[in-house]
């Protein structure tokens, strides 16, 4: 038995108003055909559903029993085209998904984002923070579209990237450390403190950040580890050992039980702009001209 869905409203309106004319003008159809339809409905399901006279329509008992099945799949029937219009909308709507490692490109971050939501006001934004080592997997997973990353990193051949940002490495220490009343340092000067660093990262790109081997040659204290830039931060306020990140770790991380000091000696860190080169998404290429434009290393390459 299959019964139109339409005709389910028509015999829920003409239950409201128990009244063929202004039931049919209801449902913008004539007073005679709304009666065919439920005298039709009427012979499908082998029962009278409503007594009917010149002066009067009710309900039968058939009637009310089936009124509230009736109205649940009209409201079920709503449901399911309002859940179909919300994802057209979504559809039309442009999307863009922003990974965002450590602090990303630090302000740079905040106005790119900024301006692309200018230059398309009805895009939606998604931010995501990423581990250390992820951006290769989430992008090519789909789960975001760009991503703020500090390199160097392992990439896989179809990541595209991009440099945005340069900026000094700090050496982040307890506030009660003895360096931690000095403006400055030297990379030489840590070589007998303890290194924390991330955990199950690729062995050379640790050993960038952290400096190892030393240009005299020493190697690297290490200590505990940790998955994320909180896991980290969280270990040189305990106290188990020292830690080096981009300067704008000063800023998304600040909190009293930690001093960012500049290493005077040791090459900046850069910030790359991730996303796949043969992406789809319009919108992708949108942010990549828009933090290129914010960038001050337009003229850079990198790869």
């Amino acid at each position: 038995m299959d019964v139109p869905i339409h005709v389910i409203r028509y015999f829920c309106v003409l239950a409201e108003e128990l009244h063929f004319g202004r039931a049919a003008e209801r449902l913008s159809i004539t007073p005679p055909s709304l009666s065919q339809q439920i005298s039709r409905l009427e012979q499908q399901l082998d029962v009278k559903l409503f007594d009917r006279s010149p002066r009067k329509v009710e309900l039968t008992s058939y009637g009310r029993q089936l009124l509230p099945l009736a109205r649940r799949v009209m409201d079920d029937h709503d449901q399911l085209l309002s859940w179909g219009r919300s994802i057209q909308r979504d559809q039309r709507t442009p999307l863009l998904r922003v990974g965002v490692v450590a602090a990303g490109a630090g302000a740079l971050t905040t106005a790119a984002i900024a301006a692309t939501m200018n230059a398309v006001p009805d895009a939606r934004i998604e931010m995501r923070r990423l581990g250390f080592f992820d951006v290769g997997s989430e992008l090519e997973n789909g789960r975001v579209d760009v991503v703020f990353a500090p390199a160097p990193m392992p990439l896989p051949p179809r990541i595209r990237t991009e440099p945005l940002w340069r900026e000094p490495r700090v050496l982040v220490v307890p506030a009660e450390h003895p360096l931690a009343g000095r403006d400055s340092v030297s990379i030489v000067e840590t070589n007998d403190e303890v290194f924390v660093a991330v955990a199950g990262g690729v062995p050379e790109v640790v050993d960038w950040w952290i400096v190892d081997p030393r240009p005299d040659g020493s190697r690297v204290k290490r200590g505990p580890t940790a998955d994320s830039v909180d896991g980290l931060f969280e270990l040189v306020a305990a106290g188990a050992g020292v830690n080096i990140a981009g300067q704008s770790a000063s800023r998304q991380y600040r909190r009293d039980e930690l001093v960012f000091l500049p290493i005077s000696d040791i090459e900046p860190a850069t910030i790359v702009l991730c996303s796949l080169s043969d992406s789809t998404n319009p919108m992708v290429h949108t942010f990549r001209e828009t933090a290129q434009a914010l960038s001050p290393l337009v003229d850079a390459t990198f790869h």
